[in-house]
Protein backbone atom coordinates (compact mmCIF):
# COMPACT_ATOMS: atom_id res chain seq x y z
CA UNK A 1 0.00 0.00 0.00
CA UNK A 2 3.02 2.51 0.82
CA UNK A 3 4.50 1.87 -2.46
CA UNK A 4 0.82 2.28 -4.48
CA UNK A 5 0.62 6.02 -2.69
CA UNK A 6 4.49 6.70 -3.49
CA UNK A 7 3.68 6.28 -6.61
CA UNK A 8 0.57 8.05 -6.62
CA UNK A 9 2.18 10.60 -5.02
CA UNK A 10 4.86 10.80 -7.53
CA UNK A 11 2.18 10.77 -10.42
CA UNK A 12 0.73 13.79 -9.23
CA UNK A 13 3.77 15.91 -8.46
CA UNK A 14 4.59 15.13 -12.23
CA UNK A 15 1.35 15.67 -14.06
CA UNK A 16 0.26 18.65 -11.99
CA UNK A 17 3.34 20.60 -12.65
CA UNK A 18 3.76 19.68 -16.33
CA UNK A 19 -0.35 20.73 -16.74
CA UNK A 20 0.37 24.42 -15.61
CA UNK A 21 3.43 24.55 -17.77
CA UNK A 22 1.50 23.08 -20.85
CA UNK A 23 -1.47 25.97 -19.75
CA UNK A 24 0.94 29.16 -20.21
CA UNK A 25 2.26 28.92 -23.71
CA UNK A 26 -0.76 27.30 -24.86
CA UNK A 27 -2.61 30.51 -23.82
CA UNK A 28 0.31 33.11 -24.96
CA UNK A 29 0.33 31.19 -28.37
CA UNK A 30 -3.17 32.23 -28.90
CA UNK A 31 -3.27 34.95 -31.81
CA UNK A 32 -3.96 38.39 -30.50
CA UNK A 33 -6.81 39.85 -31.77
CA UNK A 34 -7.30 43.71 -32.62
CA UNK A 35 -8.85 45.44 -30.23
CA UNK A 36 -12.14 47.01 -31.65
CA UNK A 37 -12.67 50.42 -32.14
CA UNK A 38 -15.66 52.57 -30.58
CA UNK A 39 -16.53 55.24 -32.81
CA UNK A 40 -19.42 57.73 -32.33
CA UNK A 41 -22.33 56.72 -34.54
CA UNK A 42 -22.46 59.56 -37.24
CA UNK A 43 -18.44 58.59 -37.99
CA UNK A 44 -18.57 55.09 -38.25
CA UNK A 45 -21.12 55.81 -40.87
CA UNK A 46 -19.07 58.26 -42.58
CA UNK A 47 -16.19 55.83 -42.45
CA UNK A 48 -18.13 52.80 -44.05
CA UNK A 49 -19.82 55.11 -46.48
CA UNK A 50 -15.98 56.70 -47.92
CA UNK A 51 -13.79 53.75 -46.88
CA UNK A 52 -16.42 50.26 -47.13
CA UNK A 53 -14.67 47.31 -45.78
CA UNK A 54 -11.70 48.65 -44.71
CA UNK A 55 -10.03 47.69 -41.57
CA UNK A 56 -8.97 50.59 -38.80
CA UNK A 57 -5.02 50.34 -38.25
CA UNK A 58 -4.33 53.16 -36.00
CA UNK A 59 -6.40 56.31 -34.87
CA UNK A 60 -5.69 59.39 -33.21
CA UNK A 61 -8.68 61.60 -32.06
CA UNK A 62 -7.42 65.15 -31.61
CA UNK A 63 -9.42 68.53 -30.71
CA UNK A 64 -8.83 71.60 -32.45
CA UNK A 65 -10.56 75.05 -31.06
CA UNK A 66 -13.23 72.59 -29.51
CA UNK A 67 -14.16 70.34 -32.68
CA UNK A 68 -13.16 66.64 -31.92
CA UNK A 69 -11.35 65.12 -35.37
CA UNK A 70 -10.94 61.45 -35.83
CA UNK A 71 -7.93 60.67 -37.64
CA UNK A 72 -8.22 57.38 -39.00
CA UNK A 73 -5.55 54.87 -40.77
CA UNK A 74 -6.32 51.95 -42.70
CA UNK A 75 -4.62 48.30 -43.15
CA UNK A 76 -3.48 47.38 -46.41
CA UNK A 77 -2.43 50.43 -48.05
CA UNK A 78 -6.32 51.63 -47.74
CA UNK A 79 -5.01 54.89 -46.97
CA UNK A 80 -6.91 57.52 -44.61
CA UNK A 81 -9.60 59.51 -43.41
CA UNK A 82 -10.34 61.87 -41.27
CA UNK A 83 -13.85 62.80 -39.98
CA UNK A 84 -14.93 65.62 -37.33
CA UNK A 85 -17.32 64.88 -34.60
CA UNK A 86 -20.00 65.81 -36.88
CA UNK A 87 -19.56 63.19 -39.31
CA UNK A 88 -18.05 65.59 -41.56
CA UNK A 89 -15.20 64.45 -43.91
CA UNK A 90 -12.89 66.59 -43.71
CA UNK A 91 -10.54 64.68 -46.36
CA UNK A 92 -9.80 60.89 -47.62
CA UNK A 93 -5.92 60.36 -48.29
CA UNK A 94 -5.12 56.97 -51.28
CA UNK A 95 -1.83 56.17 -51.09
CA UNK A 96 -0.58 56.50 -55.03
CA UNK A 97 2.16 56.15 -57.29
CA UNK A 98 4.69 58.83 -58.63
CA UNK A 99 2.99 58.73 -61.72
CA UNK A 100 -0.13 59.06 -60.15
CA UNK A 101 0.90 62.61 -59.41
CA UNK A 102 0.71 65.78 -61.65
CA UNK A 103 4.16 66.75 -63.09
CA UNK A 104 4.20 70.38 -61.03
CA UNK A 105 3.68 68.80 -57.66
CA UNK A 106 5.99 65.61 -58.84
CA UNK A 107 8.31 68.16 -59.33
CA UNK A 108 8.04 70.10 -56.18
CA UNK A 109 8.32 66.97 -54.46
CA UNK A 110 11.28 65.71 -55.89
CA UNK A 111 13.12 68.98 -55.76
CA UNK A 112 12.37 68.18 -51.59
CA UNK A 113 14.19 64.86 -51.75
CA UNK A 114 16.61 66.08 -53.71
CA UNK A 115 17.62 69.13 -51.22
CA UNK A 116 16.40 67.03 -48.18
CA UNK A 117 18.99 64.11 -48.94
CA UNK A 118 15.80 61.56 -48.22
CA UNK A 119 14.02 59.27 -50.15
CA UNK A 120 10.49 58.78 -50.71
CA UNK A 121 8.49 56.31 -48.50
CA UNK A 122 4.90 56.99 -49.42
CA UNK A 123 2.88 59.57 -51.66
CA UNK A 124 -1.13 60.08 -50.67
CA UNK A 125 -3.32 62.57 -52.61
CA UNK A 126 -5.81 64.02 -50.23
CA UNK A 127 -9.31 64.88 -50.91
CA UNK A 128 -10.24 67.46 -49.09
CA UNK A 129 -13.57 67.75 -48.47
CA UNK A 130 -14.27 70.75 -45.61
CA UNK A 131 -11.64 73.07 -43.39
CA UNK A 132 -11.76 74.15 -39.98
CA UNK A 133 -12.14 77.45 -39.58
CA UNK A 134 -11.97 79.92 -36.39
CA UNK A 135 -14.44 82.78 -36.02
CA UNK A 136 -14.47 84.41 -32.22
CA UNK A 137 -12.24 81.58 -30.79
CA UNK A 138 -14.25 78.51 -31.72
CA UNK A 139 -13.94 75.95 -34.33
CA UNK A 140 -15.84 75.78 -37.28
CA UNK A 141 -16.47 73.60 -39.94
CA UNK A 142 -16.85 74.19 -43.29
CA UNK A 143 -17.54 72.31 -45.74
CA UNK A 144 -15.68 73.18 -49.38
CA UNK A 145 -17.72 74.07 -52.77
CA UNK A 146 -15.51 72.20 -54.76
CA UNK A 147 -12.91 69.53 -53.52
CA UNK A 148 -9.39 71.09 -53.26
CA UNK A 149 -6.47 68.12 -53.87
CA UNK A 150 -3.34 67.44 -51.82
CA UNK A 151 -0.07 65.79 -52.47
CA UNK A 152 1.39 64.25 -49.69
CA UNK A 153 4.82 62.87 -49.68
CA UNK A 154 6.34 60.61 -46.28
CA UNK A 155 10.11 61.29 -46.79
CA UNK A 156 12.54 59.30 -44.64
CA UNK A 157 16.19 60.35 -43.65
CA UNK A 158 17.82 57.36 -42.08
CA UNK A 159 15.89 57.36 -38.70
CA UNK A 160 13.89 60.33 -39.51
CA UNK A 161 10.63 60.63 -41.33
CA UNK A 162 9.21 63.59 -42.89
CA UNK A 163 6.00 64.86 -44.73
CA UNK A 164 6.10 67.47 -46.99
CA UNK A 165 2.36 68.86 -49.05
CA UNK A 166 1.67 70.43 -52.15
CA UNK A 167 -0.91 71.37 -54.43
CA UNK A 168 -1.45 69.88 -58.17
CA UNK A 169 0.13 73.05 -59.69
CA UNK A 170 2.72 72.77 -57.80
CA UNK A 171 2.90 75.47 -55.21
CA UNK A 172 4.23 74.11 -51.26
CA UNK A 173 1.14 73.66 -49.34
CA UNK A 174 2.65 72.70 -45.87
CA UNK A 175 6.79 72.51 -45.76
CA UNK A 176 8.72 69.55 -45.19
CA UNK A 177 8.64 68.69 -41.50
CA UNK A 178 10.85 66.03 -40.13
CA UNK A 179 8.79 64.32 -37.25
CA UNK A 180 10.23 63.14 -33.93
CA UNK A 181 9.47 60.19 -32.01
CA UNK A 182 5.54 60.08 -31.08
CA UNK A 183 5.21 61.44 -27.39
CA UNK A 184 2.43 59.26 -25.19
CA UNK A 185 -0.19 61.21 -25.82
CA UNK A 186 0.25 60.17 -29.75
CA UNK A 187 1.30 63.45 -30.81
CA UNK A 188 3.96 64.02 -32.97
CA UNK A 189 6.41 66.95 -32.30
CA UNK A 190 7.60 68.46 -35.12
CA UNK A 191 10.43 70.68 -36.87
CA UNK A 192 11.15 72.33 -39.27
CA UNK A 193 13.22 71.00 -42.21
CA UNK A 194 16.61 72.61 -41.88
CA UNK A 195 17.31 75.30 -44.50
CA UNK A 196 19.98 74.52 -47.79
CA UNK A 197 23.09 76.33 -47.48
CA UNK A 198 23.45 78.84 -50.28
Amino acid sequence: MKRTNWILSGLLVVFVPASLAWGEPAQSKQPEKTPKVELPTVVARAVKDNVPNAEIDKMDVEEESGIKLYDIEFKNGKGEIEIAQDGTVMDVATIIQMKDVPKPAADAIQKAVVDAQAKIKQLERSEVRAELRIEGGKGKIVKLAAVKYVFEAELVKGEQTGEIQVSPDGKIVEALKWGAEEKESGEKEEKAAPKKKP
